[in-house]
């Protein structure tokens, strides 16, 4: 008697054994899936990301195409005179960047101008040439505003001016507080 129950206990704990062994095993079988999930997520959002500064390039070229068009259009109609200032403001316009009250303080989080104790320069205006360096924007910032990807920033005056990629114009002025 006292033998089967010997015989009976080592029965089960091997049985516990394997069933520990079996929970082990399904547990590594998870972590690795979590894993392999984990890295493919992480490669998704690489490629959201490309695939939406793609896109952010094949609208501004488009844009830009469009934009061309139309001043040829008005070119060849002969409806721009040499006189006439209000259709390059019109083109200026267009390029412009149209930010929200919303986009606007999320640069203005992120990018704090320094007061500019040097010579006044002439302001910065939509559409004028922009010379010197630019620094790229914050990618925290570009991820909030994805229409700001690949945008460059520069500080005149204590005013915030915005270059979109491929431009060297002025394409959005945040004046100083």
């Amino acid at each position: 008697m006292q033998h089967r129950s010997r015989n009976a206990i080592g029965a089960v704990i091997a049985l516990l054994s394997l069933m520990l062994l079996a929970i082990c095993a399904g547990a590594a079988a998870v972590v690795m899936q979590f894993k392999s999930m984990t890295s493919e997520i992480a490669y998704l959002q690489r490629e959201v990301l490309s695939l939406k500064e793609r896109l952010t390039r094949i609208d501004q070229a488009e844009r830009a195409r469009q934009l061309e068009k139309a001043s040829t259009e008005r070119a060849k109609s002969g409806d721009t005179k040499s006189g006439d200032t209000k259709s390059g403001d019109n083109l200026a316009q267009e390029a412009a960047l149209n930010l929200s009250a919303d986009e606007i303080r999320l640069i203005r989080d992120y990018i704090k101008p320094a007061q500019s104790a040097g010579p006044a320069v002439a302001p910065t205006n939509v559409g004028d040439p922009i010379v010197g360096p630019t620094i790229p924007l914050p990618s925290p910032l570009t991820e909030k505003v994805p229409r700001l990807i690949g945008a460059r920033f520069a500080i005149r005056n204590g005013a915030i001016i915005i270059v979109k990629r491929d431009s060297r114009r002025a394409d959005a002025v945040l004046g100083p507080n």
